[in-house]
């Protein structure tokens, strides 16, 4: 058959049966190499057992080796007489399609990645909510130095709940009834040190208070530290509740820099980022927000990275800890 008879027919197919065949075209001519997280067991064993190989189940080091099944080492435990393999209470625990994982994780939208990995956009949902809480349970790490903070807003989003109560419905999001600052926001406090180390976590409803920045950084300060905020007067009172050495930044006075170190730049620019990566999503649930706040956290300090390997750097980082989620876990949520 001749491509241009061909060709000929190609406009008359609808923009998406047209990429399809291009993609379809392009993985004919130029096949790249499969992702398959079998050829990833290996870093996976290593990471999950980093401090030395232990029940999953009650922490013993009493095992043994039980055979293997799809390629994953099975363990027995002599203590608590349960088995185990590599991926027992890790994401990937339990997956039907272990071979689509690296990527999905991809950072496209939910009804993209139904459509390009032929899963249903529910399963798609689970898998991104199962990695993004195995990432949240790693924590965060110290701030020291020079911390920059300051707060950043979202609106507060009851999506995908069948009844919402007190209040009426929003359309496609919609937008705040009162303007400015109110309680129909959430808050969510970014930290950032000049060592490139990151804290964002939602911390309450509208404006907050000294105590509810306490709640979201104080587990995560160095002893020595020098916080540098806007002029809002609860991060002063933060600052002497906790004997902390605070730089004012009063931007309404023109002020952007102190004793030429002292500003708040890099957390004012990470703020920014993240809208502007959020906005994909159009509105994420207020209930996952944190999880999708320390996705974009993980994607800022990786950032150097290749694209394949942040992947990796991803699903790796997901399986260090054992997590026991499942389906029913979100769903009573």
């Amino acid at each position: 058959m001749d491509w241009k008879r061909l060709y000929e027919d190609f406009s008359d197919l609808s923009k998406t049966e047209q990429m399809r065949l291009f993609q379809a075209i392009k993985d004919t001519l130029f096949p790249e190499e499969k992702e398959d997280i079998s050829k990833m067991i290996h870093q996976i064993r290593e990471v999950r057992f980093s401090n030395g190989l232990a029940c999953f189940h009650c922490g013993s080091i009493a095992l043994k080796r039980n055979g293997k099944y799809r390629s994953r080492q099975r363990y027995l435990c002599k203590d608590c007489g349960k088995s185990f393999n590599d991926m027992t209470a890790s994401p990937i625990s339990g997956t039907h399609y272990p071979h689509k994982w690296l990527k999905y994780v991809d950072g496209k939208t939910l009804p993209k990645i139904a459509e390009e990995l032929e899963i249903h956009i529910s399963t798609a949902f689970y898998w991104r909510h199962k990695i993004l809480n195995a990432l949240r349970s790693l924590g965060f790490s110290t701030l020291k130095g020079i911390i920059e903070s300051d707060e950043t807003y979202f609106l507060e989003s009851d999506k995908g709940k069948k009844r919402i109560i007190y209040r009426k419905p929003r359309k496609r999001g919609g937008k705040a009834t009162k303007r400015g600052i109110s309680k129909e926001q959430k808050s969510v406090v970014v930290a950032h040190d000049r060592n490139g180390n990151i804290i964002s976590k939602m911390a309450g409803r509208g404006r907050i208070s000294a105590d509810e920045i306490d709640q979201v950084l104080s587990e995560y300060l160095d002893k020595e530290i020098v916080l540098c905020t806007d002029s809002a007067t609860n991060y002063k009172a933060f600052a002497k509740q906790k004997g902390i050495s605070h730089e004012i930044i009063n931007a309404n006075k023109g002020v952007h820099v102190r004793k030429g170190v002292y500003h708040i730049q890099h957390v004012n620019a990470y703020h920014q980022r993240l809208k502007k990566w959020m906005e994909r999503f159009n509105g994420v649930a207020t209930k996952y927000i944190d999880n999708y706040l320390f996705w974009f956290r993980f994607l800022e300090l990786n950032k150097q990275l290749s694209k394949k390997l942040c992947k990796q750097t991803m699903v790796l980082d997901a399986c260090k800890r054992a997590n026991h989620i499942t389906i029913k876990t979100f769903k009573i949520a």
